[in-house]
């Protein structure tokens, strides 16, 4: 038996043959339990931050890249003990060939599972602190600065996987940058305007997520706030990208921090009014304004103009409320009431019209 296991194939005697395939045998099928006290053992590093009921999203979002990293380390312990034959002629890691695709592969996929792991974890503390209880806690800032660590973490990943993967001197390779990089920064300065727009935002905190904004001819619910552009669900529901430089630099108005929302308008009468319909006109508005329990005490009604074809009575009143919702809701119960008010006082509405009078010779 034991001459039969020192049997060489390929140059690789049989028993070493059956331990690479034991190897890939138990390793695939006991994965999964490896990857389960992996998990349990690398939650208590965030002990300090999460409570035992947060442990089923860690295993939710790390036991994939804990069974892809096992996965790997089970294929380099196997296919480690095997040799290729010297009648290949295959060179060694050192030279560009076969071995060292394979080399460079494997090191390629350990950096991605290492780096998948490592956002995963970013994405696990990010959901602790969103879930947990702490107060003050800013949610749209934690959010941002998820996403930037995974931007600092990928690129970070990035220069690793060139330095060992394809042995580039990073250090060269940066200072060779220096007018390319310079060249780059000049042709992405309105990305660095947005980037830097976007620090200002989470900073100076003139909206957060959910907040209901106008700015220059946008107006909508902010959604998103990303690197480049803001997220606003218009009240049409179409969706409008805007960028932070924008934002920043533009006249924002934050409807939600305000307690009142507007209602103006122009109400036109005809000239064929009598001026004790106009004044009466002008009471009612007043009254179904001040009996209407959603508007508040300011408000102002006044025969301002006469225009070219009408009598302009200016309306302007406050609804108690920030929500867009409320406010039509308001303003269409006191339009209907005004309507009434008009034809009840015997005038009619005006639109624009031109009167020609022929004078008879």
């Amino acid at each position: 038996m034991q001459e039969a296991l020192e049997i060489k194939y390929l140059e690789n005697p049989l028993r070493e043959y059956l331990i690479c395939v034991s190897i890939l045998l138990f390793g695939f099928l006991l994965k999964r339990l490896f990857a389960n006290l992996i998990s349990k053992q690398t939650f208590r590093i965030f002990k300090g931050i999460a409570k035992k009921q947060y442990y089923d999203q860690f295993l939710l979002l790390l036991r994939t890249p804990f069974e892809q990293l096992i996965s790997l380390v089970i294929l380099y312990a196997a296919f480690s003990r095997l040799n290729f034959p010297d009648a290949w002629h295959i060179d060694g890691i050192e030279k560009f060939g076969l071995r060292w695709v394979i080399e460079a592969i494997y090191e390629i996929s350990l950096i991605a599972v290492v780096t998948k792991l490592v956002l995963k974890s970013t994405d696990y503390i990010a959901y602790v602190l969103t879930e947990s209880d702490v107060e003050h806690l800013n949610l749209d800032l934690i959010r941002f600065l998820k996403e930037l660590s995974k931007v600092v973490i990928i690129i970070f990943a990035f220069f690793v996987l060139l330095r060992l993967a394809f042995e580039v001197n990073i250090i060269a390779l940066i200072a060779s940058l220096g007018v390319g990089g310079l060249a780059i920064a000049l042709a992405a300065q309105d990305t660095i305007a947005n980037l830097f727009g976007s620090f200002i935002i989470y900073l100076d905190k003139p909206f957060k997520v959910g907040d209901q904004i106008e700015v220059s001819d946008v107006k909508g619910i902010v959604e998103r706030v990303g690197f480049r552009s803001t997220r606003v669900r218009t009240f049409d529901r179409s969706l409008v990208y805007v960028p932070n430089k924008k934002m920043v630099d533009s006249t924002l108005n934050n409807i939600s921090l305000s307690e009142e929302l507007r209602v103006k308008f122009m109400l036109q009468l005809t000239y064929e009014s009598k001026s004790v319909d106009i004044l009466n006109i002008i009471d009612e508005i007043k009254n179904s304004i001040i009996q209407n329990e959603d508007t508040s005490d300011d408000f102002n009604v006044n025969f301002t103009e006469f225009d070219s074809s009408s009598l302009n009575i200016l309306v302007i009143y406050f609804v108690k409320s920030n929500q867009y919702e409320k406010k039509i809701v308001v303003k269409q119960a006191i339009n209907i009431q005004i309507m009434d008010i008009v034809e009840r006082n015997h005038c009619k509405f005006a639109y624009p019209t031109q009167r020609l009078f022929l004078e008879k010779e």
